[in-house]
């Protein structure tokens, strides 16, 4: 099955899902029991729904990349929630783990996105939000989508070509820096993004790779800055 760029992929996981509401949803038959019982709980938890998560994006199922317009706002909403807790994205990845091991042994599509939507929940919020210097969303970028994917875990296939944006920098640092912390995390991928990086370090040099997280997060205040302003 051919992997979807992250505005598609939730797009593809609620219709999958049929969410009629965070309480009441119709999951696929061929999904195990214990998996099934699992996503309805994610899917009802308090406190996921009072942070950025999955959640947050549910009104993407009525929207397409077609149309960049009508995603701001659904990203407003979702940037404007404060992150989820690592220990409790970490905890429901866990337990997904657990209860759905024999679908994600068959990499059953949807459970092994919703699997790296939690593990890397930290490092998806802060891509999801970062704006270009225009004051819009970096993801709506075909370029910074298809990168957003891969080092997401959602495609084992890295893009030939980079974008030398600092939209992609900040994509790129901020899951540079995510596995840094948590090493562990790169087992998750479905393959060694090492190649990945020697691609993104010939075609836009060798610094790009280095920024630290204190430089992201003032990248990420002046961006904010310059979009009130206008």
């Amino acid at each position: 099955m051919k992997f979807l760029q992250i505005s598609s992929l939730f797009i593809f996981m609620f219709i999958t899902f049929n969410f009629v509401s965070a309480q009441q949803i119709q999951i696929p038959s061929n999904i195990s029991a214990s998996c099934r019982a699992e996503i309805q709980k994610l899917a009802s938890s308090s406190d996921l729904s009072s942070c950025a998560s999955f959640i947050k994006l549910y009104a993407l199922q009525n929207e397409t990349m077609q149309f960049a317009t009508s995603l701001a706002p659904i990203y407003d909403s979702y940037c404007a929630a404060p992150k989820c807790n690592d220990n409790t994205t970490s905890a429901d990845a866990t337990e997904l783990k657990s209860q759905c091991q024999s679908d994600l042994t068959v990499k059953d599509p949807t459970v092994t996105y919703l699997k790296n939507v939690l593990v890397f929940n930290s490092p998806l919020k802060d891509s999801l939000c970062f704006k270009n210097s225009s004051g819009g969303y970096c993801v709506l970028d075909p370029n910074s989508d298809l990168i957003l994917n891969y080092v997401l875990g959602l495609n084992a296939t890295p893009p030939a070509d980079v974008s030398c944006t600092d939209c992609n920098k900040a994509i790129l640092n901020t899951f540079a820096n995510y596995f840094k912390s948590n090493s562990q995390s790169v087992s998750e991928l479905p393959s060694d993004p090492t190649s990945f990086e020697n691609t993104v370090t010939t075609q836009c040099g060798s610094t790009f790779l280095m920024v630290s997280p204190c430089t992201l997060h003032l990248l990420l205040a002046l961006q904010c800055l310059r979009t009130l302003s206008s």
